[in-house]
């Protein structure tokens, strides 16, 4: 924990930096400089800093990558899975978390400074690539664990009598890098091999034996990190493990599953044998069964030939009735049926002669009728027709004669009104 103390001083106040350039003979060279770190291009020399255990992307726990190129130029910067990029740290006016960072981020070059944040949740190594045209840089980061926030503790998945059991804890970060911290482990149903039952222990302690094993169930209980605050964002931290195991009483076990082989060996040599004689019992009914059936088949088929036979001679005569019966009838109605019909056809041709007289006469009133009432039509509509004329002939005529006058009662007024206005030249007047 005093190492993270340091590193998060140290990233927060040093400004000494390292230039690391790729020459052009072209062109200006990308120029990337890593606050802090005298080599970060080398992966045995990373840019440690430490995770953000605090759900917060700051100075204390983000390495700023400068980055200097041509004007105009795109400046590149891609981390890998382990490493986010952000392009400024948190604020209260723009927070940053775990989760605001980006793989990726491209900005296009004044001739000044362009500058990036890294940040990582893992310890092991990241990178990122920082790319200018044909230039490229890569520069190295890792994580420094934070502070224990999860515990857990293993134990075995099963131990025999009279050997020595192990378990062993251990304790992460937020974010699930190993981070030591001393937890506090006691022991139900055994004990440590010192004989102790609660016992400080330590992640970076491989394995801690317990007393030798007795038959029956242990179980481990680990405590600590009881000053260990949640995190926003984040899932409450684990400061308990509770794990059981058995112990089992291998000898005892092998001793109980011999008998019962052997009680279950003698009971199938029983079982065998009871199902020997079972099976001559059934075989013996089973014979008889076979017996009696053939022998109730036997008669069944000849009671049912016998049946067969009777009832087939039955039929023939019953058959041979019946067709003689169909046949008699069968001659009987066709006759009756022809006397119907020749009956019906000598009726048919009386009526259709007698229908024939009837619309003969029908069709000479009906031609007699229509000719007198075309002559009459005929004669009405000459008469009509010369009173029209008649008519038409007296219209014209007053017309003619009122269109007569009309015009000699004009020709006489305009004749007049001529004489006056000029007596030496008169015209005459119609009569």
């Amino acid at each position: 924990m005093n190492s993270l103390k340091k590193i998060s001083i140290a990233t927060a106040a040093a400004l000494a930096i390292m230039s690391v350039s790729a020459i052009s003979a072209t062109a200006a060279p990308l120029a990337v400089t890593v606050a802090t770190v005298a080599n970060a291009t080398t992966s045995a020399a990373p840019a440690s800093i430490a995770v953000p255990s605090t759900n917060v992307i700051n100075a204390a726990n983000a390495v700023a990558i400068t980055a200097t190129a041509d004007a105009t130029t795109s400046v590149t910067f891609t981390a890998s899975s382990t490493v986010k990029l952000i392009s400024a740290l948190h604020t209260a006016d723009a927070p940053k978390n775990v989760n605001s960072g980006v793989s990726a981020l491209t900005g296009v070059s004044t001739g000044a400074a362009i500058t990036v944040y890294a940040y990582t949740t893992s310890t092991t190594v990241g990178s990122v690539i920082i790319t200018n045209g044909s230039y490229s840089t890569i520069v190295y980061v890792k994580g420094v664990a934070g502070p224990a926030y999860n515990l857990a503790v293993t134990v075995p998945s099963a131990a025999a009598v009279g050997t020595v059991p192990a378990i062993s804890v251990s304790t992460t970060d937020i974010f699930g890098n190993a981070s030591s911290d001393t937890v506090t482990a006691t022991i139900v149903g055994s004990t440590f091999a010192d004989g102790s039952s609660v016992k400080a222990l330590s992640p970076e302690v491989t394995s801690y034996s317990l007393a030798v094993g007795v038959a029956g169930e242990v179980t481990v209980i680990v405590t600590g990190l009881t000053l260990v605050a949640p995190v926003a964002g984040f899932a409450a931290p684990v400061k308990s493990a509770i794990a059981k195991f058995a112990i089992a009483d291998l000898a005892a076990d092998i001793a109980a599953l011999k008998a019962s082989i052997a009680l279950e060996k003698s009971g199938r040599l029983a079982d065998a044998a009871l199902a020997a004689e079972s099976a001559k019992v059934a075989k013996a009914a089973a014979d008889k069964a076979l017996a009696d059936a053939k022998a109730a088949s036997d008669k069944a088929l000849a009671d049912a030939k016998v049946a067969s036979d009777k009832a087939l001679a039955d039929a023939k005569v019953a058959s041979d009735k019946a067709l003689a019966d169909a046949d008699t009838k069968a001659k009987t109605e066709a006759e009756t049926a022809k006397a119907l019909a020749d009956a019906a056809l000598t009726n048919a041709k009386a009526e259709a002669v007698a229908a024939k007289t009837a619309a003969d006469k029908a069709l000479a009133d009906a031609l007699a009728g229509a000719k007198t009432a075309s002559d009459k039509a005929l004669a009405d509509a000459k008469a009509v027709s010369d009173l029209a004329l008649a008519n038409a002939k007296a219209a014209s005529d007053f017309a003619t004669a009122a269109a007569k006058t009309t015009y000699k009662n004009e020709y006489n007024k305009l004749a007049t009104k001529w004489n006056k206005a000029n007596p030496k030249a008169k015209v005459a007047l119609k009569k």
